[in-house]
């Protein structure tokens, strides 16, 4: 595939490249990058592997913890899951923890990003109704399980799983009261473990949390059209044949949702205001618990916070059509610039402003605005896959946020090709590429903190047919990890951007949202019927190899260190001896 020239949209703050159809980089997907190594990152770079809460704990109504709007939503409407299944066992993590980390520690990685359970740690939604100390205990633990193994903690506190109770109380993030609730939890967890953890995250994804919740409906609370846990009506949905699979069988009994049991004196949203008035209390959520980190802990405690944010890369579908060029920065600006812009500049993306009603788009507050400003210390990024963009009037998902960005996205050109080779999940294609386009555009961003690539991975579907042995031949995962840390050294060396750790999505299989479990993420493959027993796939034995260097050198660096404080420990003690003597 030949280079192909970039092209630049001007605008006040940056010349913003936005790349033709074909990248700006030349990319020939069956090209080998087995041969990458962790050594030609910097000693201090960050491998990690990722999971989150809901997807692996399992441990349902264990140790104190309360139901969260995931449990409800997969509980009441079994339906909207692909499978019909829950996070009830999940992966029972919940108990498998430890066992994990020792074998993310036998493979080399020096990271683990995890997040915390908020109705774990507070039941009540709030501290006044009590600190959950069992669920103190749990996360203390894997904390601590982490650094004795070598592992830098790097925690979520919010990974989508608000109390229920507080949705119910008054629709979570549809009123501006969640910031301070928000707050209250991020709060206890900065005092309860933030003498040993590092590196924070507020939020994961506001995007996916926002628009699968708010706009298509297909994520909790589902709030369109009034309703919430299964807004989509019963007739619409399609009869599905269950696999068997234990987070079936222990289902429990479905919770009845009645509109009786939502709050009077929920805020009145209209519908296409929606998704504009949660991303914008979930911005202010992640500004009120920042400031509360940097005031009260951060000097204390030495560590740093930011935000994940995801974002696919798009490039104009037509790359000679000004229309379509602008489409596709617009389109990351509707994605990606609406949370970055503000807590970077304290505004949204000057598209947004332009092409949402002014209605819909409640600007933020001259205080508002001066917290958001600059609040993080690093940007997480979640990337895996790229869009061909073109400008439509009327784009296929045509309700409110999409309709205002007026953006068509899609992986296929105008021939019918993909954009890469499509993995189990129908959103998914491999575009290395993608990723080396995407930092280069965020190095333009003025003010730019340093980057971590929080999540980055590929998904095959579950095969009921396949031995687990079958199933960890995953040539596709391997493939697409070694060519995107291809691409992403790329980036580092050739653009100089600061990216500083790179986590693989995920650590084992899981459940996969909406999707239940009919996709598999993993680099350990689970056996959910039998005793959730993992299985290393050929990714995670090639992740192996290529850590082996970097955990070596890290072993040699602190025996290092080591033999240089028992040599200033001899000599001091020699020092000691000798004036003890005059």
């Amino acid at each position: 595939m030949e280079n192909s020239r970039s092209l630049a949209l001007v605008n006040a703050a940056a010349q913003i490249p936005i790349p033709t159809k074909n990248g700006n980089v030349a990319y020939d997907k069956d090209e080998d990058h087995s041969n990458i190594s962790s050594t030609d990152f910097d000693e201090n770079f960050l491998f990690g592997s990722g999971t989150s809460a809901y997807q692996v704990e399992g441990g349902y109504l264990k140790g104190g913890k309360s139901l969260s709007i995931w449990d409800c939503f997969s509980l009441s409407n079994p339906g909207g899951i692909a499978d019909g299944s829950n996070g009830n066992l999940a992966c029972d993590s919940f108990t498998k923890y430890k066992e994990d980390i020792r074998v993310m520690k036998q493979m080399g990685f020096n990271s683990y990003r995890f997040s915390i359970s908020w109705p774990r740690i507070l039941p009540g939604g709030r501290s006044c109704f009590g600190i959950n100390r069992d669920g103190i205990d749990y996360y203390n633990d894997i904390i601590d399980t982490c650094i004795h193994n070598g592992l830098e903690p790097f925690v979520t506190l919010f990974h989508w799983d608000i109390p229920d109770c507080l949705q119910l109380e008054y629709g979570g993030f549809l009123d501006k009261k969640v910031k301070d609730d928000f707050r209250e939890f991020a709060e206890v967890c900065f005092w309860e473990f933030g003498d040993r953890v590092k590196c924070w995250t507020t939020l994961n994804e506001p995007w996916t949390y926002t628009v699968m919740g708010y706009v298509t409906g297909t994520f909790p609370p589902t709030d369109r059209d009034n309703l919430l846990y299964g807004q989509t009506s019963q007739k619409e949905l399609k009869p599905i044949k269950l696999p068997t699979h234990r987070g079936i069988i222990d289902i429990g009994n479905p919770i009845p949702i009645t509109m009786e049991r939502y709050s009077k004196d929920w805020p009145t949203v209209k519908p296409a205001q929606r998704p504009y008035t949660v991303a914008r209390n979930l911005l202010l959520a992640h500004s009120e618990a920042v400031h509360s980190y940097r005031t009260k802990f951060q000097e204390r405690q030495n560590g740093k916070i930011g935000i994940v944010l995801n974002s696919n890369w798009l490039v104009p579908l037509d790359p000679n059509s000004d229309a379509d060029v602008k489409a596709a920065k617009r389109g990351v600006d509707f994605m990606l610039g609406w949370f970055l812009d503000p807590v970077l500049y304290g505004k949204y993306p000057d598209s947004m402003i332009e092409y949402v009603p002014n209605d819909n788009l409640a600007q933020f507050s001259h205080q508002e605005a001066h917290q958001l400003k600059g609040s993080i210390d690093f940007m997480g990024l979640n990337y895996y896959t790229s869009n061909y963009a073109s400008y439509s009037a009327n784009p296929s998902k045509h309700e409110n946020y999409y309709k205002d960005q007026m953006v068509e996205c899609s992986p296929f050109d105008k021939d019918g090709k993909a954009i890469g080779d499509q993995a189990g999940s129908s959103w998914l294609f491999s575009v290395p590429w993608g990723l080396y386009e995407h930092l280069n555009y965020l190095k333009t961003k003025e003010n730019m903190p340093p980057i971590y690539i929080t999540e980055n991975g590929w998904s095959d579907k579950n095969d009921p047919k396949l031995t687990p042995q079958e199933a960890c031949r995953d040539t596709k995962r391997k493939k697409y990890y070694q060519d995107h840390l291809f691409y992403l050294l790329k980036a580092i060396n050739e653009l100089k951007v600061d990216v500083r750790g790179h986590f693989a999505w995920s650590w084992c299989d899981n459940y996969e949202w909406n999707l239940g479990y009919s996709v598999r993420f993993g680099l350990m493959y689970v056996d959910f019927l039998n005793n959730y027993t993992r299985y290393p796939k050929d990714s995670a034995i090639w992740y192996t190899k290529f850590l082996a260097k970097a955990k070596a050198r890290r072993i040699t660096s602190a025996n290092t260190k080591r033999q240089h404080e028992d040599d200033a420990t001899e000599e001091s003690t020699e020092v000691v001896k000798k004036a003890r003597a005059a």
